[in-house]
């Protein structure tokens, strides 16, 4: 059985505009970035829209705690404090009190996340790990690739993902297997332009959208609007 994708909105007008309607669900998303490079303000912009378009939404962070993320969001204005509050945002973080991290570390919380996304699967929507990178340190080729199995039958069941790496993050097999397998596939990269550091991603693809789309999208972070599109003649200027 093949499902229909549908889209959502980004929760950003002018972003919806570039991506022709917005982010298509069902889909397994993959975003990689070097540090600084807008990831993680990218992600919790489809996290806005997709609860605003009332999906409910997981976060595994690996980067930060939970109040740390929520801070986050709130900082850069998603206001999404209502979501967390009833439930439709749920949000882990790998950063345990107390817990040393040891290379079985990645390799426990790796299990323990793949669990808890099929024991959890009818009370989310959308599953994001923001860094995937970090999150498999330790775990073997094979562990991984089970793990990956999984987002993709889960994926066919309805369910969102959007993963976060980090260039040279992943073992070269791995690597070329979850580009294969991705619905949807970004390059974020900072770049100079008339002075100014803005952030570049270039969509390499994205099934789904069902006209063409920007492949090639400026913006910067705004502290208080979160992401905000540069057009390319103001970029140079």
């Amino acid at each position: 059985m093949v499902l229909e994708t549908k889209l959502i909105s980004t929760g950003n007008e002018e972003l919806d505009l570039k991506l022709a309607g917005g982010l298509p669900v069902p889909l397994l998303i993959v975003i990689e970035g070097e540090h600084g490079t807008g990831k993680t303000v990218l992600v919790q912009q489809f996290v806005y829209g997709a609860l605003k378009s009332g999906l409910r939404v997981v976060v595994i962070t690996t980067e930060t705690t939970t109040v740390g993320y929520i801070r986050q969001m709130l900082g850069v204005g998603f206001n999404i404090l209502d979501y967390f509050i009833k439930g439709d945002l749920k949000v882990y973080s790998t950063r345990l009190p107390r817990v040393r991290w040891v290379e079985s570390t990645g390799r426990d919380l790796l299990a323990l996340t793949q669990d808890h996304m099929i024991a959890k699967i009818d009370t989310y929507d959308m599953y994001v790990i923001d860094s995937f990178s970090i999150l498999i340190r330790g775990s073997k080729t094979e562990d991984i690739a089970n793990f990956l199995t999984t987002v993709r039958k889960l994926v066919d069941k309805g369910k969102s993902f959007i993963l976060t790496i980090h260039p040279g993050g992943l073992e070269e097999t791995i690597y070329l297997n979850l580009k294969a397998i991705a619905d949807g596939y970004m390059e974020l990269k900072n770049a100079e332009m008339g002075g100014r550091v803005l952030k570049v991603m270039n969509i390499i693809k994205l099934k789904g959208v069902p006209t063409t789309f920007d492949n090639v999208i400026t913006f910067d972070i705004d502290p208080a609007f979160g992401i905000k599109l540069v057009p390319m003649a103001l970029s140079k200027v």
